[in-house]
C-alpha cells in the first residue's frame, strides 16, 4: 500500500486524508450502520473531490488492489478486507438547477443534506427512510421511496450521471451519451463503477400536498387483530383513495409489549387521509395520532433506526400482495423470534405497500426490472450477539418463505439494494435484462474490480 500513502501531494488535494490503522482516526471511520461481516481494510482515504476519487482508482486498478466505496455506510458492501475504502463523507456537492427542475449530487451526500437543500427551494424528489443513507447508490440500486407513487422510483429519476470506471476514467453516461451504460446505472449502477455523480429531476414542493404537507399517523392495534388489518389495509392499497404509501408492523414497545402498528402516509389534506384509510379507522385502533410532515422532515422520525454499530440485517422481498394468512404466521414467528432470544427485540418485520397511482412516472427506460411491485416484506433483524448471525438469517428466511407462499420460485423477487446472496434471476427480471446487464458488465468492468455480479 504504499505507492497510495507515497502519492506526490501535488496529485492529490491536501484536504484529502489517507487512514492507514495505526491513524487516530482509523477505527471511528471504519464504522458501518451493522457491524456484520466489518472486514478490516489496509487504508482508508478521504478524498476532497471527484479527481482525487479518480486518482485513487486508477492507482489502486494499476496494484490490483480491491477497492469499494462508502458514503453513508449503511451498505453491507462498503468494506473490504486488506483492500481499500474510499470514504466519499468529504466529497460532496448539491448543485439545485431549479429552471430545468433537476438537481446534481455529487459523492457521498447524504438524504437529510439533499433533503435541506431542495427544501430552500421548494422542491422535492426521491429520498428513502432514513436521513443517513447516501443518496447517490440509494438511488443507483433502485430507490423504494414513499414519493414513488407521485414520481416513480429514485432510478426512474436520474437524467444523468458520471462513473468512474475500472481503469480510472471519468465517464458521463445520459440518454444521448453512452445511454446503455445510463440504462444499466439507472437500477445496477454499484456494479460497474464507483458513479461518482447524479443528475435527478427534482418536482414541485405542491405535488406532495398543500403547502408541500403530507398526511402521516401512527396507528397501533393488538396483535390478534392481524387479519382485520390486513383486509383493511388490501383495501387502501387497491382502492381508489387519495395516493400513499407506509408501513405495517409487528414490533415490541416498552409502552405497549407486541404490538401491531400502521404508519400511514397520504398525500393530501387531512380529511382526505381520513377517507383514505376509512377502512383501517373504522376498526378501532387502541391509538390513531395524525400530524403533518413535511420533505425536510422525512425520516426524522426514524432516527432511532440509523445509529452506527451492533449487528443489523435489512432485506426486502417483493410481493403481489397483502395476504392476511401469512401476515399471522409472520407475526407468529416474530414472536417466537422475541420469545427465544434475548437481545432481538429491536428486530421488526414490515409490510410496505405504495399505491399505484401515475403510470407516467414509471416510463423511464432502466434495468430495475422491480417497479410494478407495490407491496414489500421488510426484514430489520437487530440484536446484540454476534453467536446469532445463523440464527437471525434463519428467521429471515422463514419469514420470506412465510410471504412467498404459493408463489413459484420464477417469480421470487429480492430487492437489488439489500441483497447479493439471492440468484440474480431474483433481483433483475427478464432474461433479456439480464443478457444485458451481462453484456455491459463484460464491457466496462470484466475484471470485476467492483464486485464479480454479473460475470
Amino acid at each position: 500500500m504504499g505507492s497510495f500513502v507515497d502519492i506526490p501531494r501535488q496529485h492529490i488535494s491536501p484536504e484529502t486524508n489517507i487512514l492507514t490503522p495505526q491513524h487516530a482516526d482509523f477505527e471511528a471511520s471504519l464504522a458501518r450502520w451493522s457491524n456484520i461481516d466489518l472486514k478490516t481494510p489496509k487504508l482508508i482515504i478521504k478524498p476532497f473531490n471527484v479527481n482525487d476519487v479518480v486518482t485513487f482508482v486508477k492507482e489502486a486498478s494499476k496494484a490490483g488492489v480491491p477497492i469499494v466505496a462508502a458514503s453513508g455506510g449503511h451498505s453491507p458492501w462498503s468494506t473490504v478486507e486488506d483492500g481499500i475504502i474510499i470514504d466519499l463523507c468529504n466529497c460532496k456537492q448539491v448543485n439545485v438547477a431549479t429552471d430545468k427542475h433537476q438537481v446534481t449530487i455529487v459523492g457521498g451526500v447524504l438524504a437529510k443534506e439533499l433533503q435541506l437543500e431542495l427544501t430552500q427551494r421548494g422542491r422535492f424528489t426521491t429520498v428513502p427512510n432514513g436521513n443517513t443513507v447516501g443518496m447517490i447508490p440509494y438511488c443507483t440500486g433502485g430507490g423504494i421511496s414513499a414519493y414513488s407513487p407521485l414520481i416513480g422510483y429514485a432510478c426512474e429519476n436520474i437524467v444523468s450521471a458520471k462513473i468512474i470506471t475500472a481503469n480510472g476514467d471519468l465517464v458521463t453516461a445520459s440518454d444521448t451519451d453512452r445511454s446503455e451504460l445510463l440504462w444499466a446505472i439507472r437500477g445496477a449502477g454499484q456494479f460497474f463503477g464507483i458513479v461518482i455523480e447524479i443528475t435527478l429531476r427534482t418536482y414541485d414542493l405542491s405535488v406532495i400536498g398543500p403547502d408541500g404537507t403530507r398526511q402521516i399517523a401512527v396507528v397501533y392495534f393488538p396483535i390478534d387483530r392481524a387479519v382485520e388489518v390486513c383486509k383493511a389495509l388490501a383495501e387502501v392499497v387497491s382502492g381508489p383513495g387519495h395516493p400513499s404509501a407506509g408501513h405495517f408492523m409487528v414490533m415490541k414497545t416498552s409502552e405497549r409489549g407486541h404490538v401491531l402498528m400502521v404508519a400511514p402516509q397520504c398525500f393530501g389534506t387531512g380529511p382526505e387521509m381520513q377517507a383514505t384509510f376509512k377502512p383501517v379507522i373504522d376498526l378501532g385502533p387502541e391509538l390513531f395520532q395524525h400530524m403533518d410532515s413535511t420533505f425536510e422532515k422525512h425520516s426524522d422520525h426514524l432516527a432511532w433506526m440509523c445509529p452506527k454499530g451492533e449487528f443489523k440485517r435489512f432485506s426486502q422481498t417483493g410481493l403481489s400482495s397483502i395476504n392476511p394468512e401469512n401476515f399471522v404466521r409472520l407475526v407468529e414467528l416474530h414472536k417466537r423470534l422475541l420469545d427465544t432470544y434475548p437481545g432481538t427485540e429491536r428486530s421488526v418485520f414490515t409490510l410496505e405497500w405504495h399505491t399505484r397511482s401515475f403510470p407516467e412516472a414509471r416510463q423511464t427506460p432502466t434495468s430495475f426490472g422491480l417497479k410494478d411491485i407495490d407491496v414489500w416484506l421488510n426484514v430489520l433483524s437487530w440484536y446484540t450477539d454476534p453467536a446469532l448471525h445463523d440464527t437471525l438469517l434463519s428467521f429471515d428466511r422463514e419469514a420470506q418463505e412465510i410471504m412467498r407462499s404459493n408463489t413459484v420460485p420464477e417469480a421470487y423477487i429480492a430487492y437489488t439494494n439489500t441483497s447479493r446472496n439471492d440468484p440474480i434471476e431474483y433481483r433483475y427480471k427478464g432474461d433479456d435484462t439480464v443478457k444485458k446487464l451481462r453484456a455491459l458488465k463484460r464491457e466496462w468492468d470484466p475484471k470485476g474490480v467492483f464486485t464479480t455480479e454479473l460475470l
